[in-house]
Parts: structure tokens; C-alpha cells; sequence
């Protein structure tokens, strides 16, 4: 499952760095985008991963993890949300040449509730974004892989 999501992830990152051309350089700079993704990794501390995923999400992206079917919509994401604290860190943003489509990757790291909480998992993350019509962008794909226990 680990290499088929790495397959799509590629898929994913190459279509949007294949996808329009020639579009205004305004609308092409990844820094909105980065800037849109720490929006998100903040909210995910201020609000909870449901409440959070449930803002971000386009309502057909896609969420796929290492196990399980992919959830589809803010709806379905927002009910398979994580129980703990989840943190991202995001790295790295990019966007396409008509500044429709873009993506980010990033870190994450997930522990238990209260002060001091446990570290239950970590790995990276890649999202796939659009830019919606207000000019605000939403999640289309998240894929997720987390590092082995150690």
C-alpha cells in the first residue's frame, strides 16, 4: 500500500506541475499556498482535526491513508478524523503555471490529549490543492505516510 500511495502522490504532483501554463504570475506564486497550508496546520492545534479537515477540504477531495477505503468530501473526513493532537509542519509549496493546482508536503506528528502527551505516530504528508473561485484554496487529495515505530 506504501508504494502504491507514493505511485499516486507522484501521479498527483506531476499532473499539477503539467497543468496550465502561461497564467499570471500573481496567481502562480506558492506562497499563497504555503501560507494557506500553515493556515490549516494552525487550525489543526486551535480547533481539532475534524473541525479543521472539515474547513480545508474541497468537497471532492480525496483523503487516503496507508490502510481503509478514501474518504471523499469534508463530511467523510471530518467523521475519521484523528482522536489526539495533530501538528504539521509544512515544507514546501508549488504551484501550477495557470495557478489553479498546486501542492504542498510537509511533516506531521500526532499525540495524545492533555499536557505532555505521548507521541503516537509521525511521518509527511503531500497535499493537492485547488484554488476555488473566492481565491481561497481547498485540499483536493491528502495522502499520508507514517514513518515506521521505532
Amino acid at each position: 500500500m506504501r508504494h502504491a500511495l507514493a505511485f499516486a502522490a507522484a501521479c498527483a504532483v506531476a499532473g499539477c506541475a503539467s497543468m496550465g501554463g502561461g497564467g499570471d504570475a500573481a496567481g502562480a506564486d506558492p506562497a499563497g499556498l504555503l501560507e494557506a497550508d500553515r493556515a490549516l496546520s494552525k487550525q489543526l492545534l486551535e480547533s481539532g482535526a475534524a473541525e479543521a479537515f472539515g474547513a480545508y477540504f474541497d468537497e471532492r477531495g480525496v483523503q487516503l491513508a496507508a490502510s481503509g477505503d478514501p474518504l471523499v468530501g469534508p463530511a467523510q473526513v471530518r467523521a475519521r478524523a484523528p482522536a489526539g493532537v495533530l501538528s504539521r509542519e509544512p515544507r514546501h509549496a508549488d504551484v501550477s503555471g495557470a495557478g489553479d493546482w498546486g501542492w504542498t508536503w510537509g511533516e506531521w506528528q500526532l499525540h495524545e490529549r492533555g499536557a505532555g502527551g505521548r507521541r503516537l505516530a509521525h511521518g509527511r504528508y503531500l497535499n493537492v490543492w485547488r484554488r476555488q473561485a473566492d481565491g481561497s484554496w481547498k485540499v483536493r487529495a491528502d495522502f499520508g505516510a507514517a514513518d515506521p515505530a521505532p
